[in-house]
């Protein structure tokens, strides 16, 4: 008897392991009997995903207190890396780490610079050689204890669009994209301020695409400040607490 507990128990743990890197599937809010009555807001998108590689290079990954995490990347991975804020971090043994952005410190770690992407980027690239990092889990973690999930979180200016808060996107509404396990989903419009960032600034939000590194929102994710739409915030508490609950760890 105790040995079947045991098994059933190693059983649920695994499957609890694997579901930590499951994207939510549910995607059938709703759309608002009408916008007439909301918040409007124009904004601009870009988007933001996980970034993986292998544990490989001479650059170790530190945490916060500046000890190892026993992880190595090259200078553009630790700067991708850095950029995107997550990284799923592969052992020699083939397992997959979660590494979630935790500060930026005080000492250079690596020239992003030297990094051909970057080579002449308009961004803050010396900050992202700085970064510490800390070990998470699932897609890594937002603000405010949110864990981010792939196709609902944004990163947004919190002055402009607080923690918390939920935005409806007409023209998110009814795309089709593919999740992490490949399977095909129909967006309802609806996203999460879960997150923000440093080049988040007023009107911009991020848009958290999981591993996905292509544009699944094309009509509206332009990474062009000039190239705005409209968004609306969502005030029912029933679809705020969906969300909300959704992004609780």
């Amino acid at each position: 008897m105790k040995k079947k507990l045991l098994l059933l128990l190693i059983y649920f743990l695994n499957s609890f392991i694997g579901f930590s890197q499951t994207d939510s599937t549910d995607f059938n809010i709703a759309a608002p009997v009408s916008t007439d009555s909301l918040v409007k807001k124009d904004l601009w998108a870009t988007q933001y995903y996980v970034h993986s590689f292998t544990s490989f290079g001479s650059i170790a990954l530190l945490d916060k207190d500046n000890r190892p995490t026993g992880f190595y990347a090259d200078t553009c991975d630790f700067c991708k890396a850095a950029l995107e804020g997550t990284a799923f971090v592969k052992d020699s043994a083939g397992k997959v780490h979660v590494l979630n952005y935790d500060k930026t410190g005080t000492k250079t770690l690596v020239d992003c610079r030297r990094c051909m992407d970057y080579k002449k980027s308009k961004l803050n690239v010396e900050a992202w050689g700085k970064t510490l990092w800390k070990i998470s889990d699932g897609f890594g973690d937002g603000v405010k204890n949110y864990k981010l999930v792939p196709f609902r979180t944004i990163a947004v200016d919190p002055d402009f669009i607080p923690y918390g808060s939920v935005i409806y996107i007409p023209q998110a509404r009814g795309v089709v994209f593919t999740l992490h396990d490949s399977t095909k989903v129909k967006h309802d419009g609806y996203f999460f301020a879960g997150d923000n960032g440093g080049a988040i600034k007023q009107n911009h939000i991020d848009v958290f695409t999981g591993t996905n590194k292509e544009n699944p929102f094309p009509d509206f994710v332009l990474s062009n400040d000039k190239k705005t739409f409209t968004a609306y915030i969502i005030e029912d508490s029933v679809v705020v607490d969906q969300l909300k609950t959704m992004h609780e760890k």
